[in-house]
């Protein structure tokens, strides 16, 4: 196991990267990158909440990957299905 970085001279927690995962009043989960937006809890992550939130967020990126993913293909079926429309158009007009 890695030793973590030391803190800085303030005690600052020294990182490369940080997210911050919330459960919002409504029960919704949230990863956030933005730590100057406060932010009040009402009580301390237990092990399951944790390991539950980290899941749920994980869960929603796969999902928001598969739909980007699904309008792409979409997207390009529905470009190919408009090309071949204007050319049988094209070729409709060429016959008369």
């Amino acid at each position: 196991m890695e030793t973590p970085t030391p803190n800085g001279p303030d005690g600052t927690l020294q990182a490369r990267t940080a997210f911050l995962i919330v459960q919002h009043k409504n029960g919704e989960w949230e990863a956030i990158t933005d730590f100057f937006k406060p932010v009040t809890v009402e009580h301390t992550a237990s092990v399951i909440e944790m390991k539950f939130g980290a899941s749920e967020v994980v869960s929603d990126i796969e999902a928001s990957k598969q739909a980007a993913i699904t309008a792409h293909q979409l997207m390009a079926r529905t470009a190919q299905m408009q090309q071949a429309a204007a050319n049988k158009s094209l070729a409709d007009q060429l016959r008369l």
